[in-house]
């Protein structure tokens, strides 16, 4: 019984491979629906139809189609962002959108201080002007005196020492210059002037940066006078720690080719308390005299 039982089931094994090699649809099976078949629905199919899913490169539907009628492809030379035909791309290759470089940052270069009056005949730094002092014809018509005349013009010049120094001060520096040399006492007046240099550390602020000396000449005609001032020197203490000060001309501080900017620093407060001394003066030889009504 058993023999007979195992007979049957080797025919109907026997029986079912026969009919799966016939048949299409088995697992080794050719057709179109296995796994490893040839067949155009199989996965690994090298039918090129339309309905396959194949990302091969030249394949329909693949996004690395390299024709140049696709105006929409990423490749594409005419609308990509990396197209160098397009003004308006975003590519940053394009010829025509060059990124700015950075500017260059140069420091300017120091320019001197140039203000100082220099004459060249005497190769010194000098003031010198003639003024005119003009009276009103008003003033005469009411009673006043000339005051344009050369000892008016004396009397005033010293007065606005006298202010400007101090009357002690504006003596001893009359005597320090000693007699005029010409010997026009009457009209000109001679002074070594000896005053602090203050350096202009702010707007707000100043310092005393030693002394400054200078020979000073006041000469006055009847309507005119020339002031003249020269020979600049400054003093300041030694660096050498000496007890005895050292003088330094204006000259060397305006041609000196090292330490320019401390050089410009002296040469600046000395040109801003001359040209205010030289306010004062004009300012004192040109004012009006106050008339007293009372006074006839």
């Amino acid at each position: 019984m058993k023999k007979v039982l195992f007979t049957l089931l080797v025919l109907g094994l026997f029986t079912m491979s026969s009919y799966a090699q016939a048949d299409g649809d088995g697992w080794g099976s050719d057709s179109g629906d296995g796994w490893g078949d040839d067949s155009g629905d199989g996965w690994g199919s090298d039918d090129n139809s339309g309905s396959d899913y194949d990302y091969d490169q030249g394949s329909g539907a693949s996004y690395t189609d390299d024709s140049t009628t696709n105006d929409d492809a990423w490749g594409s030379d005419d609308d990509s962002w990396g197209s160098s035909d397009d003004d308006n791309s975003y590519g940053y290759g394009g010829d025509d959108r060059v990124r700015a470089a950075r500017p260059q940052v140069t420091s300017k270069p120091y320019e001197r201080f140039t203000g100082m009056p220099y004459d060249s005949t005497s190769q010194l730094v000098a003031y010198m002007e003639i003024v005119e002092v003009i009276v009103p014809d008003r003033f005469l018509d009411l009673g006043g005196e000339d005051y344009a005349v050369y000892d008016s013009l004396y009397a005033r010049a010293l007065t606005w020492m006298q202010k400007e120094f101090g009357k002690k001060e504006a003596k001893q520096m009359i005597e320090a210059a000693g007699a005029d040399p010409n010997g026009k006492e009457g009209s000109t007046i001679n002074a070594f002037v000896t005053m602090p240099l203050l350096v202009q550390v702010n707007k707000y602020q100043t310092k005393e940066a030693g002394q400054l000396q200078f020979d000073m000449e006041l000469r006055f005609k009847d309507e005119r006078y020339r002031y003249k001032f020269e020979n600049f020197m400054h003093i300041h203490p030694n660096p050498s720690g000496d007890k005895k000060d050292e003088k330094t001309y204006m000259e060397y501080y305006l041609n000196a080719k090292k330490n320019v900017r401390k050089n410009d620093v002296i040469l600046i407060a000395c040109n801003n308390q001359m040209n205010k001394l030289i306010e004062g003066l004009k300012a004192t030889c040109a004012a009006v005299p106050y008339i007293d009504d009372d006074d006839w």
